[in-house]
């Protein structure tokens, strides 16, 4: 089944969820959960998953808001500078830890200005070309492109996007000099894969999955720590030579910065609880999505990390705020 259908397919339930409890009569502060995405999206689901069963747990009304734009800044302002009493949160990815390297004028910091609280799951992110391209292995990728500078090009979905940041750390890798296609997004960039206008990707599993599943695209490589359980057959660029190349497409919770530890614990507690349940992990998986869990002090560890090499990629590719 499309993802897009699965998404569909659990947003009644989830709607009908989340306004109950967003019009329950409670004694807290309503809590509004802020997505910086449009509507039907893999952030825009979980917040409402989540939310739905937590709201009870807290005995808070939780209103999710979709405040889109600005590549998930508008949103993520209006958290960043929220109250810091935990009555705003947000979902998002790399958008927040990358977004110092992107924009520079922002009004607030990203890091500073926000408190991690759950990082809910990620997605693993796959390297594919078109069924039907010659280049069949991730060595032969490397050949082709060292032996002809310039030639191969890749697909990216703008500037800071996954898609070119993998990407960079593959020609920083290799030695490669690729040439990047953009593309707005909403699938062309896939589409361009299958008929060969493009030649390869790093793309999130989700969209990839089923254009391999279908024979359309093939998989050279996963971009997890590990194999993903969806694509057994398929090595690793760690497997592959390639140590600390890991990309996946994860999505956390945060709340404003400054918010009593107090405040967060709860927040953290109540949504460990509900991301760990067996029917939790059974709805997030399909639509692509493995859970963590990790607390606050382990997603913050996280992102630290994930930020010292966002640095090297950032710098290598040229790309400076703007």
């Amino acid at each position: 089944m499309p993802v897009t259908r699965i998404i569909r397919s659990l947003l009644p339930l989830i709607f009908l969820a989340t306004s109950a409890n967003a019009f329950a009569q409670t004694g807290g502060k309503t809590i509004r959960w802020i997505v910086p995405f449009p509507p039907g999206g893999i952030a825009d689901v979980l917040a409402r998953l989540i939310s739905a069963q937590i709201s009870p747990m807290l005995g808070q009304a939780i209103v999710v808001e979709n405040r889109a734009g600005a590549g998930g800044m508008i949103g993520t302002e209006l958290v960043a500078k929220g109250p810091p009493d935990g009555s705003m949160l947000m979902i998002a990815g790399s958008v927040v830890p990358t977004a110092p390297f992107l924009y520079k004028n922002l009004s607030f910091n990203p890091i500073k200005d926000l408190q991690s609280v759950v990082q809910v799951g990620y997605t693993s992110n796959v390297l594919v070309l078109a069924a039907d391209h010659p280049i069949n292995s991730v060595k032969e990728l490397v050949d082709v492109a060292r032996k002809n500078p310039g030639k191969l090009n890749y697909a990216t979905v703008g500037r800071g996007s996954f898609l070119q940041l993998a990407a960079i750390q593959f020609m920083r890798d290799t030695g490669a000099k690729l040439v990047e296609i953009g593309y707005k997004g909403g699938g062309d960039n896939t589409a361009a894969i299958i008929t060969r206008q493009v030649d390869f990707q790093f793309d999130n599993m989700v969209f990839s999955l089923p254009q391999v599943r279908a024979g359309k695209m093939k998989a050279l490589a996963v971009t997890s720590r590990e194999r993903d359980p969806d694509l057994p057959n398929v090595p690793t660029m760690i497997e592959l030579g390639f140590p600390g190349f890991e990309f996946l497409t994860w999505n956390g919770v945060w709340t404003t910065g400054g918010t009593p530890p107090d405040a967060v614990a709860r927040l953290e507690g109540a949504m460990r609880k509900v991301v760990a349940t067996p029917e939790f992990a059974v709805s997030v998986q399909k639509v692509g999505i493995h859970v963590t869990n990790l607390g606050s002090r382990e997603m913050a560890q996280a992102i630290d990390d994930e930020t010292v090499r966002w640095a090297r990629i950032f710098e290598f590719g040229g790309i400076k705020p703007e």
